[in-house]
């Protein structure tokens, strides 16, 4: 096999290794070394949320729930990063029942809506989930 063959089939694998990975969910981008957030951040970030739970209905109310998990909007797995901009206050149930999918840039955007009501004065509402980035 010549090298030009060679280089032509890793080319070949590796596109494939690329769409198998999207088809699966599966990121390809880098993730955060830092896992969990630390009880400093989950206290601002539930203070932030004004101790409730931050989901919205589909009705535009919020959770009457107090927080109890503190979410990573866009999911770690997914490459988010943990820092208080991808920060959600959820109650155990709806921390549970959204699990690791990524949320639409409609949901995103939503949420960061909604956080220019309860937010305190001056705090950033947008949501940056890449480390170092912006969407």
């Amino acid at each position: 096999m010549s090298p030009i063959d060679l280089l032509h089939a890793l080319g070949v694998v590796g596109v494939a290794i690329l769409l198998v990975r999207a088809a699966t969910g599966r990121s390809t981008t880098q993730k955060d070394p830092q896992r969990d957030f630390t009880p400093a951040q989950r206290a601002e970030g539930f203070a932030r949320a004004r101790n409730q739970c931050e989901h919205v209905t589909v009705f535009g109310r919020r959770c009457t729930n107090a927080p109890t998990h503190g979410d990573h909007h866009y999911p770690h797995s997914k490459g988010g990063a943990t820092t208080l901009s991808n920060f959600v206050a959820l109650c155990a149930r709806h921390n549970l029942t959204k699990g690791n999918r990524v949320p639409t840039h409609l949901a995103t955007r939503q949420l960061e809506r909604h956080r220019r009501t309860y937010f305190p004065p001056g705090a950033r509402v947008d949501i940056v989930w890449r480390v170092g980035g912006r969407r």
